[in-house]
């Protein structure tokens, strides 16, 4: 074990991506200080009650509630230079991120980042349209866009341009939004509080700003201004309409920006050359996806893109628990998290020598040589 883990994570998955810390970390014996995101106070406190009453010792899991700046967050990261903390994880934006690798840096420590994203989804001319538009929506609006590997950019091949268009905004007109825990099958429900959903609707003038062309979407939900979809009291809650944008290039603010919640942009390429470009055009570099049943253009994808989780036919969103997660570029320094890679980051290597010869061995020098006793013919082995 590491020792002491200070441990901070978002709102939007408040139990999930806790565990995915707290878990390994405990089992390879370190203590936890965990702050919480100040977004999903109730959910901590029930996650860290529940750990404690089945068992887990006092003092293993120290839950400290604040915010970021200038409070409890910040003073977490102070302890690395104060010598308190031994190991830090983080799942935040990338500027955060940057300022615990800093400090962890010059205290020759080795944080587990995952930040931001801005996720491409690439549509080849052959790909299975059906199959793609279902992806893709899933990646643009499902949890309302409010994961770290939401899809941002739907790049689409020329040929098919006209017709994924068409059958995108047609599922989008389609999609059934309310509160999940009164309505089954809605494909997402509100944001998760006033200060998400105005950060979200900012984009719409940078967008204007910029000069993106508008197919779909009228920022919030209200009861005079709701789609078709909508169930329930849309006064309840903060909800955004399923947004989706053309006409955007590389610069656009609102192609290069991790926006965070229902809005989606589309981007015309020609061919697998210029949709790889506009794919890696980001800062960022969580997680892709390409659709194409060419194999050719599915490995091109597969080793050119600058990400750290791709999928091939299948959305940008969800991780198989077994593989790695992280990103590179401004997703992540390097460090993973699920399966077996995440025991790396609660423990370090430790080589044992333990001669049991009696004498002393130098290692690297000593060498014994086993001398046959007759002379060998290798050409009459075979």
């Amino acid at each position: 074990p590491l020792g002491v883990v200070a441990i901070i994570t978002a709102g939007n998955f408040p139990v999930a991506v806790p565990a995915w810390k707290i878990i390994p970390a405990l089992l390879t014996g370190n203590t936890i200080v965990w702050k919480p995101s100040e977004d999903s106070p109730a959910t901590s406190y029930a996650m860290a009650k529940l750990m404690e009453e089945a068992g887990l010792p006092a003092g293993v899991l120290n839950l400290v509630f604040g915010g970021g700046a200038k409070a409890a967050g910040e003073y977490l990261i102070d302890m690395i230079d104060e010598g308190l903390v031994d190991k830090f994880a983080f799942t935040g934006s990338t500027a955060v991120g940057r300022k615990i690798g800093e400090v962890a840096g010059r205290n020759l420590q080795h944080p587990t980042l995952e930040l931001g994203g801005k996720n491409p989804l690439i549509v080849m001319r052959d790909a299975d349209i059906e199959n793609a538009v279902a992806g893709a929506l899933w990646a643009s609006f499902g949890t309302g866009g409010q994961r770290c590997t939401s899809a941002g950019n739907i790049i689409v091949d020329a040929p098919i341009y006209a017709e994924f268009k068409k059958e995108f905004v047609k599922a989008a007109k389609a999609v059934k939004i309310g509160d999940p825990n009164k309505h089954d099958d809605v494909l997402y429900g509100p944001f998760i509080n006033e200060r998400f959903f105005n950060n979200w609707l900012k984009h719409y003038d940078w967008a204007k700003k910029d000069g993106a062309k508008l197919l779909y979407g009228k920022g919030r939900i209200t009861k005079d201004n709701k789609p078709k979809g909508f169930v329930g009291d849309p006064e309840a809650a903060f909800y955004g309409w399923p947004t989706i944008w053309e006409k955007v290039t590389t610069d656009f603010k609102q192609f290069q920006t991790e926006i965070f919640g229902p809005t989606i942009n589309l981007v015309k390429v020609n061919g697998i050359a210029e949709a790889m470009e506009a794919a890696n055009a980001v800062d960022y570099g969580l997680s892709s996806a390409i659709y194409t049943n060419n194999r050719e253009w599915a490995f091109i994808f597969k080793d050119n893109i600058q990400a750290g989780m791709s999928s091939i036919n299948n959305s940008t969103t969800g991780a198989e628990a077994h593989m790695p997660f992280g990103g590179v570029k401004g997703s992540g320094n390097g460090t993973r998290e699920s399966g077996i890679w995440v025991i790396d980051n609660y423990t370090y290597w430790h080589g044992i020598n333990d001669d049991v010869s009696g004498k002393l061995q130098l290692a690297q020098m000593d060498t014994e040589y086993i001398e046959a006793k007759d002379e060998v013919d290798i050409n009459n082995m075979f």
